[in-house]
């Protein structure tokens, strides 16, 4: 317990390093996660003796982080997800036949289609996703915001949002859970309880919704559908890398964390409610220049 503290502690003041430095300091560390993160998916798939193709899925993870990192999010931001996913199959292809002469694997490797579902898996997982926090922090949907002892972007706010509940949300859920925890919540993560779920939830709604209406002037109505969407993925980005881990038959994603495991580990549930609130900032900014 007092080392996932004191790695929770260091991770904090890390990211409000991190986020408040912004511009390429920012987009360097999603990055870098997002490398760590791809390298412990690939670990993850190999000890189950599948190959998660690095020129394909490591490289296109990369490129659509660094997509984002490179300002993209403004010239496509509308089109960029489907047109270059579409670039990066017809390059998959290619770069995967390439690798197959090199190890032989498209004409012995039984698994192949289950390898290249995996590594498309992969660039999405752990490219596309970490890119929407590139995306969030750099959204541009609102005025800069004072907050009496700093003035803040408004994406900076909107990724403290998500960051705060979705925080909230782990918190709740582990100590009220730890204490009040009796009923099973899903057969993919046994050890979480239906009580931590729900208290999870309900922290994690209340932070966002405060941190909303407080910090991003919002209505009510919009405060509680970003509350809610919160609230919801958080849990549903922590279930689906369980499921992840458990169809590997693996404990930990990784190490690099001290009691907190690896990149997806502690990542997971952010992958899943920053670019859900993004498309939903987008939505109440775009609705509110019709007002």
């Amino acid at each position: 317990m007092l080392t996932r503290i004191i790695t929770g502690l260091v991770g904090i003041a890390a990211a409000i390093a991190i986020i408040t430095k912004g511009g390429l300091v920012f987009s360097a560390a999603v990055l870098l996660l997002s490398a760590v993160g791809w390298y412990e998916y690939h670990k993850m798939a190999a000890s189950k003796g599948y190959h998660v193709y690095p020129l394909t899925s490591g490289l296109g993870s990369l490129l659509l982080v660094g997509m984002a990192a490179l300002g993209y999010y403004v010239e496509m931001e509308q089109v960029f997800t489907l047109a270059f996913m579409l670039m990066l199959t017809a390059l998959f292809f290619i770069l995967n036949a390439i690798e197959g002469l090199w190890h032989h694997c498209m004409r012995d490797d039984k698994n192949w289609l289950a390898n290249t579902a995996l590594s498309m898996w992969g660039m999405l997982y752990c490219g596309l996703l970490f890119a929407h926090i590139i995306i969030l922090r750099v959204f541009d949907g609102g005025p800069h915001i004072d907050l009496g002892f700093r003035v803040f972007e408004y994406g900076e706010v909107c990724l403290w949002v998500v960051l705060l509940g979705t925080w909230a949300s782990d918190t709740f859920a582990y100590f009220f859970g730890r204490a009040f925890g009796k009923t099973p919540f899903c057969s993919v993560s046994p050890k979480k309880s239906f009580e931590g779920a729900v208290c999870g939830f309900v922290g994690c709604f209340i932070t966002v919704l405060a941190l909303c209406i407080i910090c991003l002037g919002v209505s009510l109505a919009q405060a509680v559908a970003v509350a809610l969407a919160v609230a919801f993925f958080a849990p549903v980005g922590d279930l689906i890398e369980s499921i992840i881990k458990r169809s590997f038959e693996i404990k930990d994603s990784g190490n690099i964390f001290p009691g907190h495991g690896g990149v997806l580990d502690r990542f997971d549930s952010l992958l899943f409610t920053a670019p859900v609130v993004y498309y939903l900032m987008l939505l109440i900014s775009i609705f509110g220049m019709y007002q």
